[in-house]
């Protein structure tokens, strides 16, 4: 078995670094417990805070990423599997690290 509090946890930190708050910020998101619960739903709102604010080419870039891991809502971590959310945190790192 994986450890997925070690994904949460890589989630959490670049929330806390978007959002320049604390864990627990955000209303309780940029905490990896929750995280390892709703991975999709911090992500999420890291993207769709960018999103209004960045070119069509990085909309797009967003909204490609979405409807590529939109069977993953509602998922935790353990259920989105090792490999999967390998796929999802390298994807995400690859838009948030070029915005």
């Amino acid at each position: 078995m994986f450890k997925a509090n070690d994904y949460a946890f890589q989630i959490e930190v670049t929330i806390r670094a978007m959002f320049n708050c604390e864990k627990y910020g955000m209303g309780g998101i940029a905490d990896a417990n929750f995280i390892q619960k709703q991975p999709f739903v911090a992500i999420s709102l890291v993207l769709g805070n960018f999103y209004n604010k960045v070119d069509i080419s990085y909309k797009e870039k967003i909204e490609d990423f979405i409807g590529k891991y939109y069977s993953e809502m509602g998922k935790s971590v353990l259920e989105i599997g090792e490999e999967r959310i390998k796929s999802v945190l390298k994807d995400f790192n690859n838009i948030v690290s070029t915005i």
